[in-house]
């Protein structure tokens, strides 16, 4: 069955407009709040909270609604019947990689000169919502690969490894994953031992991570490790 195609999506500055959909009429509170909301009262020094109504708009906005829809066509008709037999054979499904990556969603906060769909984390978040509805697996491997791979390295990358790593990370060819745990070191980032040593204009990485979601299928991989072990934190890169 074709899968639902994301693009061409709306601007990504809609997803922020405030127009009200009669399709969603629950989104919708009145809350009126008066401009000295707290009355302290001079005799016995409590107060009163006085509430009245405002109207609030909390729809998602169309770029993000169509994104959900689209997604849940998706998750419903390709991967919620394979869940199951997915967990069962504990094998990535990279063939659902491609699909994801052909839909736009891979690349989420990517902005478009890099293949990205230029929309921000509240899209991202909804993606996540939405896979996670059909496969917690998937939505797993996901979230390693957009979040704490893409994303990362969208954030902080410089232009080349930008464009070096994120077009196939973001069309599925690519897997990503993030390596920052460590046998004596998981929640503790902090006491990580990793180094990156510098050798010329490279570094080379001395020490071992653990626990790398994606990493028996990665192709990129944003690695953490301390280039000086004294500093702590701040020696983290």
């Amino acid at each position: 069955m074709p899968h639902p195609q994301l693009s061409p999506l709306p601007e990504a500055h809609d997803r922020v407009k405030q127009n009200v959909d009669s399709a969603h009429p629950q989104a919708y509170v009145n809350v009126k709040v008066i401009a000295n909301p707290f009355k302290i009262n001079s005799k016995n020094k409590t107060g009163t909270l006085l509430m009245s109504y405002l109207s609030l708009n909390f729809a998602l906005g169309e770029t993000i609604d169509m994104l959900r829809d689209q997604l849940q066509s998706f998750v419903a008709a390709e991967l919620s019947p394979r869940a199951a037999q997915i967990d069962r054979d504990n094998l990535f499904p990279a063939d659902m990689w491609r699909k994801l990556g052909e839909m736009g969603v891979l690349g989420i906060t990517v902005s478009e000169e890099y293949g990205g769909a230029g929309l921000g984390y509240l899209a991202h978040v909804v993606a996540m919502e939405e896979i996670s509805r059909g496969s917690a697996s998937v939505a797993l491997s996901y979230g390693a690969h957009s979040n704490l791979c893409v994303n990362q390295i969208n954030r902080n990358g410089n232009p080349e490894q930008k464009a070096r790593y994120l077009p196939r990370l973001v069309s599925g060819e690519h897997v990503g994953a993030l390596a920052m745990s460590e046998p004596n070191a998981g929640s503790d980032v902090v006491s990580m031992k990793l180094r990156a040593d510098k050798r010329g204009d490279r570094y080379i990485l001395n020490g071992s991570k653990t626990w790398i979601t994606n990493g028996p299928d990665a192709d990129t991989y944003v690695i953490y490790a301390k280039t000086d072990l004294a500093k702590a934190a701040h020696g983290i890169s």
